[in-house]
């Protein structure tokens, strides 16, 4: 909702813990969240990844196919996800990458290479991209259980019919 929403931005653009948020008077809080007004924030539509940003001058995509994912790009954002509040512009450095290559429908992006510069460059990444891949990435994790249940029964009853 949008009180948990605010919290969430208010915790990333401020660098505060969600308790110590939590903790202040709602007048207070309600002041802060008028005074950022300016950054346009609003509740993506829970339905739209973000795929591509202009920024910086350059146009930038989110990794095209999340199931090709190399090795690299996923140790690095499972380690940089154990601080996720202080590793954001790490882990949208992973995700969204300078387009290379792009067709009307499709596009390709730069190959993934750490570096601790771009990551800096990353600290002043957008915000609603950013909250477009963490809510795709919460709603994936919300359907996966659901769907495994589903292809699960399914493979059971497909073996018990061929035995």
């Amino acid at each position: 909702n949008e009180e948990e929403f605010n919290l969430e931005v208010l915790s990333v653009i401020c660098g505060l813990e969600k308790e110590m948020i939590e903790q202040l008077e709602v007048k207070s809080l309600n002041e802060i969240v008028k005074t950022l007004n300016f950054l346009e924030t609003k509740i993506p539509d829970d339905k739209e990844l973000v795929k591509k940003v202009d920024w910086n001058g350059k146009k930038y995509g989110f990794i095209p196919n999340i199931s090709e994912i190399t090795a690299g790009e996923y140790i690095d954002i499972e380690q940089y996800c154990k601080e996720a509040e202080k590793n954001i512009h790490k882990i949208m450095s992973i995700l969204y990458r300078p387009i290379v290559k792009e067709t009307k429908t499709r596009y390709s992006i730069e190959a993934y290479e750490p570096s601790e510069e771009i990551e800096e460059e990353f600290l002043d990444f957008p915000i609603l991209p950013s909250v477009s891949a963490l809510s795709f990435f919460f709603r994936l994790g919300k359907l996966l259980p659901n769907a495994l249940g589903k292809y699960l029964k399914s493979e059971r009853m497909k073996r018990r019919k061929t035995a």
